[in-house]
């Protein structure tokens, strides 16, 4: 309800082949279906782009609405995510209970958001604990959605293959293009054009 499209232009972006207004509409439509759906169809997005495009935004309406119609939603950014692995590796014993309760719930929970991949420094281990979420999840038919700046390419550059040809294999990739929203609201100019 709190998503607009008054923020993105409508201008032909030639490089895309479409306006960034019209982008985000149809972006916006997938994650409507997403939740119109979730009941019978499990779904995994792929949200990708410069930074402020309304990826992070989008993932947050997603889960509010979900939570109101009862589902379980985790959402973590990468950061978030890994430190937890981290801390269960290596301090398990110092662990908080609902930390350690959220580590069991991770792989079956209805929905798990990790916002910003890419951000989280890359290890052995942190590849790792990527493939064994993403994996498990497929295996669990649980929905994943995962935001990043990263392109495709970079996914390569970063991630192993396994990692890779999961992530596109199984995931809807929605592109982001335009402008960044918080320079556009700073700067007090709309693209209503």
């Amino acid at each position: 309800d709190h998503f607009t499209l008054d923020y993105y232009s409508k201008e032909i972006d030639p490089k895309a082949g479409t306006s960034p207004y019209n982008n985000m509409y149809e972006n916006q439509q997938v994650c409507a279906g997403l939740i119109e759906k979730f009941e019978t169809e499990k779904q995994n997005l792929l949200l990708y782009g410069p930074t402020g495009l309304g990826k992070t935004f989008l993932c947050n309406c997603i889960a509010k609405e979900l939570l109101d119609q009862g589902y379980t939603v985790l959402y973590f950014t990468a950061p978030q995510l890994f430190k937890l692995f981290e801390e269960s590796r290596f301090h398990r014993e110092d662990m908080q209970e609902a930390s350690k309760e959220t580590l069991n719930t991770l792989f079956d929970v209805d929905l798990l958001i990790i916002d910003d991949l890419g951000t989280e420094s890359v290890t052995t281990l942190t590849i790792s604990d990527l493939f064994n979420v993403i994996n498990s999840r497929y295996l669990n038919q649980t929905s994943t959605i995962i935001s990043t700046n990263l392109t495709p390419k970079e996914w390569k550059d970063r991630y192993s293959e396994r990692i890779v040809s999961r992530v596109f294999g199984n995931y809807e990739p929605l592109k982001f293009i335009g402008t960044d929203i918080r320079m556009v609201k700073k700067y007090g100019k709309t693209h209503k054009k």
